[in-house]
């Protein structure tokens, strides 16, 4: 009897300390209040009073604002009507100007306002569930009360806290505005009451067992939604806890014969209950996290139900999804846009968010049900329900995209099982499938069929958001890309193995000409000043290209496909000079991509079956042609006004193009027809560097006519290349002496013509437009003029290595002759430069010629003198003598003419 007693004073004593610590603190609060408000409808008073209009007010704010312990303020609300002592003082409004309105005083919060008013509410509300639950926990522990009593005892305990809420909110205790709303008592009792009927049942099913499974769904989801329609007098946090509350019922409560129906109607019960009190105070994070919900329950439920394959319980799962996405559509758009097909209604990005995650479900339910009637038909009634969505209601026009993307997502996952081979009737032997068994298979049919049903909804959709709504942009994409995306998951689902599918191409081909008619009736239909024409066409022209594009890939493979594609993009530049459209250019440059892609994956172009022939090749076309479209599409978009920033791309890919057909032809015939063969001989290594030079000159000459920033940056960069290849390639790593490539032709074999003589004489040619170039850097010319001369030494010295040696030019013994052949080559070379320097009147130049011959002049006195004998060593000293008196007379000559042009003195 004593712990009975104890146990009844605890819970008094718990009730009544909780709720004398909220009333104090809420009393506290509101004198508070009432001193702020007197406060400031003083300080009002006072400025309306002062003579001075703006110097006056100030200090009278200021004064105020001093007088006022800084703690006791919190905000500054209007007037009270309920001072009329404050009313008194001020003049009457013929003796006064006419009050001037003051902004609130905005003060921090000061510390005995948070405890006094906020966390004394919020430590109050948790004392008391945690005291509820103590109290539960001893009467277990001390075995005082049954099971039915502790549970009865929750729900009185919940109803007792409920009651208090209600009283406080109407006896108008509880403060409902400012800022003591965020510890308004009426919410915190009423969130710890459904917190506490909520355990009370949950008990009463879990632990106890006192009901059953359906007792307890149906009373939990009455306590979860009983909490939201609190919510709408006790404030969003009593919501929250609602919804959190009745969708998480159906996980806590389990049976051992689980039904869908019950579940589907509880969830669109909820749901409706939840968006009610959402659209009633404007809660519209209410609505977003009930909508996730319920995405969440068609993804549990589709995950975990439709892969059974229960054709009832797929029906009920889809149900709820349509349910959820119908509730969804008429929150987010019809109850909260207007319905107004040509009006200019702002972008709702909420809206496009919400509804667009409906996809993650429904592809869930396509992967995991598979291809059906009940399949096929939550995929046609989701794209219809988003395209009318974005045709009436122009603030949710992007949610024509998200029907575009979700049903091609869906169609592609869509399992269609199509034999590859068959049988030929005739022959009796396996053969690969074409169309015609394509559409003898039941499941190849269907998936057609599906295709083309999904393709009328979004196309006919979209033509007639197009004509007549202010969404036309977003739904003429939905119109535009839906056939060619189509009937490109319907190619890549039947046909396996990729082959050409004349079929297929030939729809794409329907599908292109239907585009382009929709293209040239918009353009004619709407007024120039519609609201997004332009998109609309623009999207249109672009499924064209698509169509088109698609059309080409499938018909033609490996080579052909990259000439279509190339053509393409010609054809483009071609259309846009009938049909500026702003898309066309970026669409240009998206084809142009996919060229390179295709070139990428697959330099061959026709892979294996390249061949051995020169020039006349696969190569030929599979580069040339896209070197001639980028050109023909630079050249045209820089005559046509648009966006100025493809030409340049163009032009630069029709450059490395023309540097890629020579290099590749180049590297084909001079390996037999292994394009992936490393560079095999010093010819191919100079042809190879002469492309890069002359690329360089050619863009130079180009540049002089048609200036532009490829032209520009195009000659420094391909010279550049030309040059360094030069300098390693043909210098060091394909020099016969060090490769020991056999040179068989004497002093003028054509190996050393072409690998030393060609780049030096473009190498000289760089050098002087170098010097007329006036934007290249200073170190240019020297480069090019020492690479220049570097080649035609080194052929001087190689044709003299070969005209005493042939085959292999390696290191090994020096004749006689040919050491004396050095010394009369490189000095032949030194008096040509010397002529070249005093010709162009360069002391660089010369000097560099003073280099070479000091050179030879060292060659003979420490060389020759040893290596040769007998007349050699005589006319070896006899030729530099004469030389050097000869070089030494043209010093004197050319320095007489110069004083002679001197002033006298």
């Amino acid at each position: 009897m004593d712990d009975l007693l104890l146990f009844a004073a605890l819970i008094v004593f718990t009730i009544l300390v909780g709720s004398v610590l909220g009333i104090v603190a809420f009393a506290r609060t509101r004198e508070l209040r009432q001193r702020i408000e007197l406060l400031e409808f003083a300080l009002r008073a006072a400025r309306t009073s002062e003579p001075v209009a703006e110097a006056a007010p100030a200090a009278a704010s200021e004064a105020a604002a001093e007088a006022a312990p800084a703690e006791d303020i919190t905000e500054a609300p209007s007037p009270s009507p309920e001072t009329p002592d404050a009313v008194d003082d001020v003049e009457s409004p013929e003796e006064t100007p006419p009050p001037v309105e003051v902004e609130p005083i905005a003060a921090r919060t000061s510390l005995e306002e948070k405890i006094g008013s906020r966390w004394a509410v919020w430590v109050g509300g948790l004392a008391l569930g945690l005291g509820g639950i103590f109290l539960v926990r001893y009467s277990i522990e001390a075995g005082l009360l049954g099971q039915a009593a502790r549970v009865l005892l929750g729900l009185v305990f919940s109803g007792l806290l409920l009651a208090g809420g209600e009283w406080l909110r109407r006896s108008g205790f509880a403060e409902a505005d400012g800022p003591a709303r965020r510890a308004y008592v009426p919410g915190v009792l009423a969130a710890a009451g459904s917190v506490s009927a909520f355990a009370s049942v949950y008990a009463a099913y879990g632990l106890y067992g006192l009901i059953g499974p359906a007792f307890a769904f149906i009373a939990l989801g009455v306590v979860g939604v009983a909490t939201l329609t609190l919510a709408l007098r006790h404030g969003p946090a009593l919501a929250a806890l609602g919804l959190l509350a009745a969708y998480a019922t159906p996980i806590l409560v389990s049976s051992g014969e689980p039904a869908l129906l019950p579940l589907v109607i509880y969830l669109a019960v909820v749901s409706a209950a939840t968006y009610g009190v959402a659209r009633l105070r404007l809660w519209r994070w209410l609505a977003v996290s009930a909508t996730a919900a319920n995405i969440l329950w068609s993804l549990l439920l589709s995950v975990t139900v439709v892969s059974i394959g229960h054709a009832a319980d797929q029906l009920y799962v889809a149900a709820h999804f349509l349910i959820s996405l119908l509730l969804a559509a008429v929150v987010f758009v019809t109850s909260h846009a207007p319905r107004d097909r040509t009006a200019d209604a702002p972008f709702d990005r909420t809206a496009l968010a919400v509804l667009s995650l409906f996809a993650l479900p429904l592809l869930a339910f396509v992967a995991a049900a598979g291809t059906g009637a009940l399949t096929v038909t939550l995929i046609a009634i989701m794209a219809l329900v988003l395209m009318a969505l974005a045709s009436e209601w122009p603030a949710a026009r992007g949610l024509a995209v998200t029907a575009l993307v979700t049903t091609l997502l869906a169609y592609g996952l869509l399992n269609v099982t199509v034999s590859n081979i068959v049988i030929d009737p005739v022959t009796g032997q396996p053969t690969v499938a074409d169309f015609g068994d394509l559409l003898a298979s039941p499941a190849g049919s269907d998936y057609l069929g599906i295709g083309i049903l999904l393709g009328v909804i979004l196309t006919v959709a979209g033509l007639a958001g197009a004509i007549a709504s202010r969404g036309r942009p977003q739904l003429a994409v939905a119109g535009a890309f839906a056939a060619p995306g189509l009937i490109a998951f319907a190619y890549l689902n039947t046909s396996r193995d990729l082959s050409a599918s004349p079929a297929f191409a030939v729809a794409a081909l329907v599908a292109a000409v239907y585009l382009a008619s929709v293209t040239e009736y918009l353009g004619r239909r709407l007024a120039a000043d519609a609201k997004g024409r332009d998109g609309a066409i623009a999207a249109y022209a672009v499924g064209c290209i698509t169509a088109l594009g698609a059309a080409l890939t499938i018909a033609f493979e490996r080579g052909m496909l990259t000439v279509s594609l190339a053509l393409l993009v010609a054809a483009i530049a071609w259309v846009e000079t009938r049909r500026p459209v702003a898309a066309l250019r970026p669409t240009a440059l998206a084809v142009a991509a996919v060229v390179i892609a295709r070139v990428v994956w697959d330099p061959r172009i026709v892979g294996d079956d390249l061949g051995t022939t020169i020039l006349f090749n696969p190569l030929l076309y599979g580069y040339g042609v896209p070197t001639l479209c980028f050109a023909y599409a630079a050249w045209r978009f820089g005559r046509t006004p648009g966006d100025p920033r493809p030409v340049p791309i163009f032009e630069a890919l029709a450059v490395v193009f023309t540097a890629l057909t020579a290099t590749v032809e180049v590297h084909h015939a001079m390996n037999g027809g292994d394009l992936f063969a490393p560079v095999s001989s010093l010819a191919e290594q100079s042809l190879i560097t002469m492309v890069m030079m002359a690329i360089s000159l050619g863009l130079n000459w180009l540049g002089a006519r048609r200036p532009s920033p490829v032209m520009i940056w195009g000659v420094p960069l391909f010279g550049g290349f030309g040059l360094v290849m030069a300098a390693i390639g043909l210098l060091i790593v394909k020099n016969p002496v060090l490769s020991g490539e056999p040179i068989d032709g004497g002093a003028f074999d054509g190996k050393l013509l072409l690998g030393y003589l060609g780049p030096a004489v473009l190498a000289l040619l760089i050098t002087g437009l170098a010097r007329r170039r006036k934007d290249l850097p200073r170190y240019a010319v020297p480069i090019a003029a020492t690479v220049g001369g570097l080649l035609v030494a080194m052929w001087a010295t190689l044709a003299v290595r070969a005209g005493w040696h042939s085959g292999n030019l390696g290191w090994g013994g020096v004749e006689e002759g040919e050491l004396y052949a050095y010394s009369a080559v490189w000095l032949v070379l030194g008096l040509a430069v010397l002529t070249v320097g005093f010709v162009a009147a360069s002391r660089t130049v010369r000097t560099v010629a003073a280099v070479i011959v000091a050179g030879v002049v060292a060659k003979v006195f420490l060389i020759d003198t040893s290596g040769l004998t007998g007349p050699l060593r005589a006319l070896s000293f006899i030729g530099l003598g004469g030389v050097l008196v000869a070089i030494g007379l043209a010093y004197q000559t050319v320095l007489r003419r110069q004083r002679k042009g001197l002033p006298e003195g």
